[in-house]
């Protein structure tokens, strides 16, 4: 990953202890240029630190917040103590996937002969400005390769492409909600599994399920690459199982969840409502 400049107050860091002190610790951040920070032993942990190296040592790696960025110092204060535990997986997760993103763009230079060198600086900077990241480059050049194409010119593109498609898992979104489906009539069972038979999912990348939650309840599941890409697979498989219970002389209501799930790996994800 190419190093940028310097963090902001409130950024997230990570960086590798080179230094411990009785008042505090000093990190070589890996995601900046020459960039190091402090943390006080105050900011080590919550609560009382009475041996700073029960908490911090010398080669650990640590995720901080940066606290204070001084004009012109190579040193920032950080802290340790105001990371969550889920900020801190995301943030590992977050560098492991650029320095991975990394990798996979030296392998796209290898297979089209180009400079790598060359190449990153060609392109690295505009496709973090334009998706965030240059692992999230990937994971949009898989999704919606037709517009990756469209947006980007040269021959590396098809490249890195093929090494997204081979490499890159892109992360899915989970949404839905619960289905309440009745019907008075003497074959109303039928037409309830009728209309719980209906709905397939439109795109071959999303996944929809129905699950009986307990009659008259069914629980309705949908992943799919983009939140958008969700929605529209929700609200038609929501109205097919309606129109077509309606026509069975059911009648039905739907109550959305009220989360929506973000992961980068498809399985075991659950949505609630």
């Amino acid at each position: 990953m190419s190093p940028l400049d310097v963090p902001e107050d409130g950024d997230y860091i990570i960086g590798r202890v080179i230094e411990v002190k009785d008042f505090g610790a000093t990190l070589d951040l890996l995601e900046y240029n020459d960039q190091k920070a402090f943390v006080h032993i105050s900011e080590v942990a919550s609560g009382w630190v009475k041996y700073i190296r029960d908490f911090i040592r010398e080669g650990q790696m640590v995720v901080a917040k940066v606290t204070k960025v001084k004009k012109g110092s190579k040193i920032i204060d950080a802290s340790v103590r105001q990371v969550s535990g889920h900020r801190k997986k995301e943030k590992i997760r977050e560098w492991k996937n650029e320095q991975r993103a990394s990798k996979l763009l030296e392998l796209v230079a290898k297979n089209t002969k180009i400079d790598y060198e060359k190449l990153r600086n060609e392109i690295r900077e505009d496709l973090v400005n334009n998706y965030e990241s240059l692992y999230r480059a990937f994971e949009e050049s898989v999704i919606n390769s037709d517009d990756f194409k469209k947006a980007w010119k040269g021959k590396w593109v098809s490249e890195f492409i093929k090494v997204g498609i081979e490499n890159v898992t892109p992360p899915y979104v989970t949404i839905g909600g619960m289905l309440s489906l009745v019907s008075e009539k003497e074959d109303g069972v039928e037409g309830i599994k009728s209309s719980l038979m209906g709905p397939k999912a439109i795109h071959e990348d999303s996944k929809l399920t129905i699950t009986s939650d307990g009659a008259p309840n069914y629980r309705v599941l949908v992943k799919a690459p983009n939140y958008k890409q969700a929605e529209e697979e929700l609200k038609s498989a929501v109205d097919l199982v309606l129109g077509i219970l309606k026509k069975e002389g059911g009648t039905g209501s739907f109550e959305r969840a009220l989360c929506v799930l973000q992961s980068y790996t498809v399985k075991n994800a659950i949505c609630l409502l």
